[in-house]
């Protein structure tokens, strides 16, 4: 009798600590795919991440960078289409595996599903009718409105005068011919003189007779193309970092502009924040659409995108302008505890440490640092 009370205790031990290792073994199951299953992979259109032909085959840069994680870890899978919002939900209620659409990292959408490890970044910016904000020749007209060009005309107009003054007190008695004539026409000639060799570096129809006016005039025109250099170039540079200045708007300008954005995005959450009015609409193309017909004043999003549809679909048709927003990262969402999360973050690491990496980017017209470059084309196949 003793010895079957022992062995019942036994068993019932037994059973206590393998019951909790069943139990975990079968909600893993729950998450992970079963053998000989293929895990079904969200995607949405979402140029150049992902774009679907008309074929219906999936390309772009999210894809290809799929496949070679699929590839380095054997996984059998086939692609799910589905809307934005569609997808966040599919994430949260473990319907898919796995979605390859470039979410931006931000922590409200933390609580829903988990990030693998991010591959990418990129700044907000907005999309507008062209030149809707600046235009090129205003961004010029205000370079030379500018302080600082005034002050440099100013001091130009002041030494023409101080040299046409000692050129004429030179030339008055050995030239009279050309700085006679009376002391305003003859500081007159000397002042067109100076300014003539500064344009063109010769006065033609006006000669220097005295050595002390040859040797001035002489130091004058090495000076002035030696200054004429440096003020084009001076000109340039101010005219392009200035340029590039106002091609950025801030939160103020958003803050004033009725602007569109897509629902569910992160886009529109950072909207919120910025305040103002906006409206929000369904995917890219509705919003787009939106713009051209004048029913918000810019769409609001992701650069890379706004670029793509910029450089292809809407060529001509719309302006894009970064904001002052810092850069986001992206990566791929999986559902919460997701076994798979660790097996992708390795292969996704192993291929951005590799060669094959830069030339992926460079495919899709971007550099290693995911801004655009505007060698190379993103063409679309139609």
């Amino acid at each position: 009798m003793t010895r079957t009370i022992k062995l019942l205790s036994c068993f019932a031990l037994l059973v206590l600590f393998t019951c909790p290792i069943c139990l975990f073994a079968q909600t893993s199951g729950n998450i992970a795919a079963k053998p000989g299953k293929k895990l079904i992979v969200g995607v949405v259109e979402d140029p150049p991440y992902l774009m679907k032909e008309k074929n219906g085959e999936w390309t772009g840069l999210n894809v290809d960078i799929w496949k070679n994680v699929a590839q380095e870890l054997k996984l059998d899978y086939e692609f799910k289409e589905m809307a934005f919002k569609e997808l966040i939900d599919a994430l949260k209620n473990n319907a898919i595996d796995i979605s390859i659409e470039a979410f931006f990292v931000v922590a409200e959408r933390q609580k829903i599903f988990d990030y693998s490890v991010a591959f990418g970044n990129t700044r907000t910016a907005v999309a507008t009718l062209p030149q809707k904000i600046v235009h090129p020749w205003w961004a010029a007209v205000k370079i030379f409105l500018s302080w600082g060009t005034l002050k440099t005309v100013g001091l130009i107009c002041l030494i023409l005068c101080v040299l046409g003054f000692l050129f004429w007190l030179i030339e008055r008695k050995t030239n009279p011919d050309h700085f006679g004539g009376g002391t305003i026409r003859g500081i007159g000639t000397g002042i067109y003189w100076v300014g003539s060799t500064l344009a063109s570096g010769v006065c033609i129809g006006i000669t220097l007779k005295s050595l002390t006016a040859r040797i001035l005039g002489l130091i004058w025109m090495l000076v002035c193309a030696i200054t004429l250099s440096a003020l084009i170039a001076s000109l340039a540079s101010s005219l392009y970092a200035n340029r590039s200045a106002t091609d950025v708007v801030d939160e103020e300008t958003l803050r004033h502009m009725l602007l569109g954005s897509v629902s569910d995005g992160a886009e529109s959450t950072i909207l919120k924040n910025i305040g103002g009015k906006y409206l929000l609409y369904r995917d890219e193309e509705e919003a787009l659409k939106a713009l051209l017909n004048g029913k918000i004043e810019g769409f609001f999003y992701d650069e890379i995108t706004l670029h793509y549809y910029k450089d292809n679909d809407y060529k001509n048709r719309i302006s894009v302008y970064p904001t002052g927003s810092r850069r986001f990262s992206f990566a791929f969402g999986l559902p919460k505890e997701s076994p798979l999360r660790r097996k992708v973050n390795f292969a996704l690491l192993s291929l951005i440490e590799k060669p094959d990496w830069v030339y992926l980017l460079k495919r899709y017209g971007l550099k290693q640092n995911f801004e655009e470059s505007p060698s190379v084309s993103m063409g679309r196949k139609k």
